[in-house]
């Protein structure tokens, strides 16, 4: 089967004539497959929607990968795997760097897939790990909303504990490091809601461990009190300031005016 989907999406038989099998080959998911051709068919499906030529192509491979998981769950646990998902994080997939918000997407799609499966707790505490790496290296704001957009939806993969402090005080520095240097209006608005959407997940992250709070808030004083020449803070981290609760605001001033490392020209 995978070897007809991968001809016909390739093919130039008339987009009509295309769908018409496509939806054949998503029906035929509920019949039965050995591992080899479940694994052949996530291999390929996985392919279209990471290096689709084109929107059908992507389109096509999140069709049948859902439909083969949902019917072939074990066999995707089997392939959807802390080693795999690993790999796509650190080194990419063929041409895709590891960057590419592509690569996440798929994570995060792959995740709702195997939800309902025991090793998805493998991949909760595997991902604990690599968004923090992420955050670590400053990654630009799209990136970084999809981060947001993974961690909204899957809350067990936030750093927890002490590392849920760390966690906070990089993405802080990182919505620091924000900036658009575009003028044109559709992509101020998309850098917008990309700053919201990280503010907001700071937000939740203070409200569910509100020790982490404090330290982001004096990451963020620091930023903005920098003496270094070669930083300007973003303005992004203005964002923030909404999502700070009102009974915060004199313990805040009281950790800055009693902390030995603040002089008063910041």
């Amino acid at each position: 089967m995978d070897k007809i989907l991968e001809g016909l999406v390739s093919s130039s038989h008339p987009l009509p004539l295309k769908r018409v099998i496509v939806r054949k080959v998503v029906e035929s998911a509920e019949h039965w497959l050995d591992e080899a051709q479940c694994e052949a068919m996530f291999d390929l499906t996985t392919r279209l929607i990471l290096e689709g030529q084109d929107p059908f192509q992507r389109q096509v491979g999140h069709q049948v990968l859902e439909a083969y998981a949902r019917y072939h769950r074990p066999e995707f646990e089997s392939f959807f795997n802390k080693t795999f998902v690993l790999g796509l994080l650190h080194q990419g997939y063929h041409s895709l760097d590891r960057k590419d918000v592509a690569i996440l997407d798929y994570i995060h799609n792959g995740l709702k897939l195997i939800m309902s499966c025991p090793s998805v707790l493998d991949l909760f505490s595997l991902l604990q790990v690599e968004v923090l790496r992420m955050v670590c290296e400053r990654p630009e704001p799209q990136l970084c909303a999809r981060l947001s957009d993974l961690l909204t939806d899957f809350v067990q993969c936030i750093p927890k504990g002490k590392l849920s402090i760390t966690f906070c005080q990089q993405l802080v520095r990182t919505i620091g490091h924000f900036q658009c240097v575009s003028t044109q209006e559709r992509e101020l608005r998309e850098y917008v809601s990309q700053v919201t959407k990280v503010s907001n997940l700071l937000q939740n992250i203070w409200k569910a461990e509100p020790a982490t709070l404090l330290p982001s808030l004096q990451e963020v004083f620091a930023s903005i009190s920098s003496t270094d020449a070669s930083f300007e803070p973003s303005v992004a981290l203005a964002s923030l300031v909404q999502h700070i609760p009102l009974q915060m605001i004199t313990v805040l001033i009281r950790s800055l005016t009693t902390d030995p490392n603040v002089k008063d020209n910041d």
